[in-house]
């Protein structure tokens, strides 16, 4: 008898997260996080690049989105609305911000946001805040 772990099936994937962070120190730690429980992470440093990752082919596209709305290019507010307003998706999304702009809040709110984290977060926030929203969507 064997004592390793049973692998998942080949079929299973794992859910793909698109993290949109502008700072590496906290990409790095998300990625770390994520990553360790069994998610796929897919990078995106700016707004653009996160435009970008919407539009890849099913295999590649994220079933999660984690957005900081005080991202460089285009804003989190400007990634959330393309991706509602022009993708016509609902993927779900949590913000993880450091920002505290009440109105921003109310309009990432009213877009139909999973959840709403500010930074810091803990990890376990965090993760059940991804888990949540993927079960949502599923």
């Amino acid at each position: 008898m064997s004592s390793e772990t049973p692998t998942s099936p080949p079929s299973a994937r794992p859910t793909r997260v698109l993290v949109v962070e502008d700072e590496i120190e906290v990409m790095n730690v998300l990625t770390e996080l994520l990553t360790r429980h069994g998610y796929e992470v897919v990078p995106a440093r700016n707004g653009v690049a996160a435009m970008v990752a919407f539009t890849a082919p099913e295999p590649e596209s994220p079933h999660v989105v984690l957005l900081d709305l005080g991202i460089p290019l285009e804003s989190g507010v400007s990634v959330l609305s393309f991706l509602r307003n022009v993708m016509g998706s609902g993927l779900p999304v949590v913000i993880l911000t450091g920002l505290t702009d009440p109105e921003q809040e109310a309009t990432a709110r009213a877009m139909g946001v999973s959840d709403y984290l500010r930074k810091p977060a803990s990890p376990q926030h965090i993760l059940a805040a991804i888990s949540a929203a993927r079960a949502s969507s599923t």
